[in-house]
């Protein structure tokens, strides 16, 4: 009798366990996803920039490398450089942002002396040339990008403590514009018209593009610390609250439409097509179909005991690209 007691007792425990789990909370899985290659760095893997044929990786301490991934070889590897007549050792890489159609690297060294955003010449990129630097509201960077500017030249955008700073090079720096907000930004997205930001414990602004007026903003479950735009849709990582999903058809009104929890926090995100990609450091990278974007669906999640704590995770060519402590997996999707 009291074996059958124990039994009924196990089983009733069994549904109580199961009742109280979050259904909505995704059990770690492998899914759809098979880490493919493993490029090794020195240092970190803080940043990527990832192009059809390189892989740029900036690596903390130790710099930044380059690869070729036709081949999966090293082409270079950059602990220092020359600027005039002094080498110039990089201190912290923890960003950095390539603009192949021009042959422009930008690599953000955190805690140089002072803290700066150096552009390169890549055309060798065995060897590339130190061009310039800007050392302009740059203590903090969260975000650098870059983009086709349509006066010619690129045009780079940054985060950096309450500042949204954007400017335009070519083979010198022209000069910078920042946007000031009243508590600091962190991740952002850009389309012709807004700026997309992300402000942590306040949600996100929506911001005109022209002049810097906050739009709408809008309070969000957890903080908002990374955006991405599909179409009239946004995707906001929410750190502790895993992502949201919402209409930004009105961008003075954006309706909520739903929220995802995840296993551990999230910090990135990438979209390519009908995939989505979110970075979380030790929850490593969870990968969901979003052909429907108001209903996000899970296909796979490798966490950190399989490629390392993770900082950033991007799409390209229908494959996933983690920058983690153990270096940068090429991750493929089936």
């Amino acid at each position: 009798m009291k074996v059958k007691f124990k039994a009924i007792y196990l089983f009733f425990g069994l549904i109580i366990l199961f009742n109280c789990a979050k259904m909505n909370e995704p059990i770690s899985v492998g899914g759809s996803l098979n880490i493919e290659h493993r490029f090794e760095v020195s240092g970190y893997a803080r940043d990527i920039s990832v192009t059809d044929s390189y892989l740029y990786i900036a690596e903390d301490q130790a710099g930044y490398t380059i690869y070729d991934l036709n081949t999966n070889k090293m082409i270079s590897h950059h602990e220092s450089f020359i600027m005039e007549t002094d080498p110039i050792m990089f201190e912290n890489v923890r960003a950095i942002s390539v603009f192949e159609d021009e042959n422009l690297l930008f690599v953000y060294d955190q805690y140089g002396s002072p803290a700066s955003v150096f552009g390169f010449d890549m055309t060798d990129k065995t060897n590339p040339t130190y061009l310039f630097y800007n050392s302009g509201n740059t203590g903090s960077i969260v975000q650098l990008e870059s983009d086709v500017s349509l006066g010619g030249g690129v045009d780079l955008y940054w985060t950096s403590g309450v500042f949204f700073n954007f400017s335009s090079s070519d083979n010198s720096w022209v000069g910078s514009n920042a946007f000031a907000f009243q508590n600091s930004v962190k991740g952002f997205d850009i389309d012709a018209s807004n700026i997309y930001l992300a402000a942590e414990q306040l949600g996100f602004h929506i911001v005109n593009k022209s002049n810097g007026d906050i739009i709408s903003t809008t309070d969000t479950d957890g903080e908002a610390l990374n955006i991405k735009i599909v179409d009239h849709y946004m995707v906001v990582a929410l750190r502790q609250a895993g992502f949201a999903v919402y209409d930004i058809s009105s961008a003075s009104n954006p309706n909520f439409v739903c929220q995802k929890e995840t296993n551990e926090y999230i910090y990135t995100i990438d979209i390519e097509n009908e995939n989505m990609v979110l970075g979380s450091h030790s929850g490593g990278v969870y990968l969901y179909e979003i052909s429907d974007i108001t209903n996000p669906v899970l296909v796979g999640n490798l966490n950190s005991d399989k490629i390392g704590y993770t900082y950033k995770a991007v799409l390209h060519n229908n494959k996933i690209y983690a920058s983690t402590r153990q270096g940068v997996y090429e991750i493929g999707i089936d």
